[in-house]
């Protein structure tokens, strides 16, 4: 792409009759601008934020489930996947992600930050022992390759009513690509 591009402008000079067509100025030129689209285009950004649209009632999750966030703000990449939860890196890269997790009146969550199965990081929303929120929250940065998927479950510990999401405070997860 790049050699007809130069040679297009070259053969402009030429048909024009330009004698002051500077022949590695204008490569140069060319060169430079090709890396950029070049960059442009395989360095696209990717960043979503998605929130859960309603409380969830502790009996209605158990050890392990994914966590749907259903509402989704931004998906710059396509990498979100509302239906399942499931984050799936559109490139390599490193990542950043954030989540955030409220319980509510004597309730209680553990949430675990998953890469492949793995366990990455670990947050605890714990209300457990007074009427009042607690909110805890997660950044996580991974080390990605293209597909590897991440997403949000809850872990181990968990009781109560229900984990908060609504007008007040939202249950959240969240990333975007460092590089």
């Amino acid at each position: 792409m790049q050699r007809i591009c130069i040679f297009v402008a070259l053969s402009l000079c030429v048909a024009y009759g330009d004698e002051s067509c500077d022949r590695k100025e204008m490569e140069d030129t060319i060169c430079s601008l090709c890396s950029q689209r070049k960059g442009i285009q395989s360095g696209h950004q990717i960043a979503f934020f998605s929130y859960m649209s309603k409380n969830v009632p502790i009996n209605t999750i158990s050890k392990h489930k994914t966590l749907v966030y259903d509402r989704v703000e931004t998906n710059a990449g396509k990498g979100y996947d509302a239906r399942s939860g499931q984050f799936t890196a559109p490139e390599s890269g490193a990542y950043v992600f954030h989540t955030s997790t409220t319980a509510y009146d004597k309730s209680h969550s553990i949430i675990e930050v998953v890469k492949n199965g793995q366990v990455k990081d670990i947050g605890w929303a714990d209300a457990m022992d007074h009427i009042d929120r607690a909110v805890a929250s997660t950044m996580t940065i991974l080390s990605l390759t293209k597909g590897d998927v991440v997403l949000v479950r809850v872990g181990l510990l968990y009781a109560g009513k229900y984990l908060e999401s609504n007008q007040y405070t939202r249950m959240s997860f969240s990333g975007f690509r460092l590089s």
